[in-house]
C-alpha cells in the first residue's frame, strides 16, 4: 500500500525532514539514514498539513481536528477540534501564537490562540 507524504524542512536542521501522512503518523527523518525515523507522532487522522513555526508544529490531522506539537519532541501541546468537518488547511499568524484553520466541507475558517487552554473558544471564525 502506498502512502502520500506530505514533508516540510525549514526551520529543521539540514539533515532533517518532517513528514506527514495518511496513516496518521507526523515523522521526523533523518537523510542519513532514510530506513528508520528519528521521531513519531500519532495524532489521530491523516496528517494533510505540517506548517512549523520556531518552537511549534501546526499540523492538521484530516479526521482528527487540528494538533500543536512540540517541535523538538513532537509532543501534542494541544488540539482543536471545534471545525464540524475534515480539518484541512493550517497556518500560524506571524509569531503571535495565532492559527488560521480550515475546514473542509463546511467551508468554516476559525483563528484560535494554539497556547490557550481553549475554554474561551476562537478568536474568529467565519463561514458560510
Amino acid at each position: 500500500k502506498q502512502w502520500y507524504q506530505r514533508r516540510v524542512r525549514a526551520p529543521e536542521p539540514v539533515n532533517h525532514v518532517l513528514t506527514g501522512c495518511y496513516d496518521e503518523l507526523v515523522r521526523r527523518w533523518d537523510t542519513r539514514n532514510p530506513r528508520t525515523p528519528l521521531q513519531t507522532c500519532s495524532v489521530g487522522g491523516g496528517v494533510w498539513r505540517l506548517k512549523q513555526s520556531r518552537d511549534h508544529i501546526l499540523v492538521a490531522g484530516m479526521h482528527s481536528g487540528f494538533h500543536v506539537l512540540h517541535r523538538e519532541t513532537l509532543g501534542i501541546v494541544r488540539s482543536y477540534t471545534e471545525h464540524g468537518s475534515l480539518a484541512y488547511g493550517a497556518s500560524w499568524l506571524g509569531d503571535t501564537g495565532l492559527a488560521a484553520t480550515c475546514s473542509f466541507y463546511d467551508n468554516l475558517v476559525t483563528v484560535w490562540n494554539a497556547f490557550s487552554d481553549g475554554k474561551d473558544g476562537p478568536v474568529q471564525q467565519e463561514g458560510s
